[in-house]
């Protein structure tokens, strides 16, 4: 098949291309609906270094990748779930008994971004009610900007972590998400259905030709 039949075929079958793309927005929507949680709070945290004056600009730079580094895979740990429900905003009984359910749960529920070069960590949490999600995230700020020695090493007034923003609650899937899950679920489908067709339009033609050239042996 040369390019001029590739680009003709997809041109005839542009309409079935479409209706599957569709049709793969419509099932990204869905699972987005069904399987994503209603509700989100977030906080941006800025990552300080105090007393560090002697130290150059890089020093400083690379010593605040790294903190921010332990503190955003420090909020991943058993022992930082346990400090936020010592800060009394997180019920005991929320998260599985279990350790290796408790930490895969909270995996879901809390995602973690860090821009290293500004030492800043962006904290989401989704869940199913508003005022869960609005006190885990206040229980994470308060263990971040009062309890962050407890997961890093060095002097406990040597680094602070502020609240640079948030926290910030609205209901989840944003508008931006619902836009580009439908984009990206009309893409995967339109290209999908475009290989699938070029594929088995090829086949058929390999399969024509072997029997015509048979048929011609004969």
């Amino acid at each position: 098949m040369n390019s001029q039949q590739f680009f003709t075929l997809l041109q005839a079958k542009y309409r079935t291309m479409a209706l599957f793309g569709l049709l793969f927005a419509a099932v990204s929507f869905s699972g987005l609906m069904i399987f994503g949680k209603p509700y989100q709070a977030s906080t941006d945290f800025l990552v300080v270094q105090t007393g560090n004056q002697t130290q150059d600009f890089y020093a400083q730079f690379k010593s605040s990748e790294y903190l921010s580094k332990v503190l955003s895979n420090a909020v991943y740990s058993e022992y930082f779930i346990n400090a936020v429900i010592e800060t009394g905003k997180m019920n005991r009984e929320f998260l599985p008994f279990d350790k290796k359910e408790r930490l895969k749960a909270w995996n879901k529920m809390v995602n973690v971004q860090k821009n290293l070069e500004l030492g800043i960590i962006s904290i989401t949490v989704k869940g199913n009610r508003e005022r869960d999600v609005a006190r885990i995230i206040d229980g994470i700020a308060e263990v971040l900007t009062q309890k962050n020695s407890f997961f890093r090493g060095g002097d406990e007034k040597s680094v602070e972590v502020r609240v640079l923003s948030g926290p910030i609650n609205e209901q989840h899937p944003t508008l931006g998400e619902v836009l580009l899950t439908l984009l990206g679920g009309f893409v995967a489908g339109f290209l999908f259905t475009g290989f699938w067709l070029v594929v088995r339009d090829k086949k058929e033609i390999s399969l024509e030709h072997i029997l015509n050239t048979r048929a011609d042996q004969n």
